[in-house]
């Protein structure tokens, strides 16, 4: 799987229904697919906020390459996978 990424840094407001309610319009297509990281603030007034630097999804796949592989120790995981797409239909 070839990993694209792209940032966009934006300010909401959570509503009461706990939607996220966007400060701006993304300039991404619609219904596409998003990972969202929430920075929740109380004391703090918008233009006082720090930047925080999160490594980027390249380094993701580095840091979880190989963790955890025990547990599929004696798995046949092509089976595995094509089991649980079975079971999404």
């Amino acid at each position: 799987m070839k990993l694209i990424s792209k940032t966009i840094e934006t300010t909401g407001l959570v509503s009461h229904s706990k939607c996220l309610l966007l400060d701006e319009s993304l300039p991404i297509a619609p219904d596409s697919r998003v990972r969202v990281i929430i920075l929740v603030t109380t004391e703090a007034e918008p233009n006082q906020w720090a930047t925080v630097a999160l490594p980027s999804p390249e380094e993701y796949v580095d840091k979880l390459a190989g963790l955890h592989q025990e547990v599929w120790q004696g798995i046949d995981t092509k089976t595995y996978i094509n089991r649980e797409r079975d079971s999404w239909e």
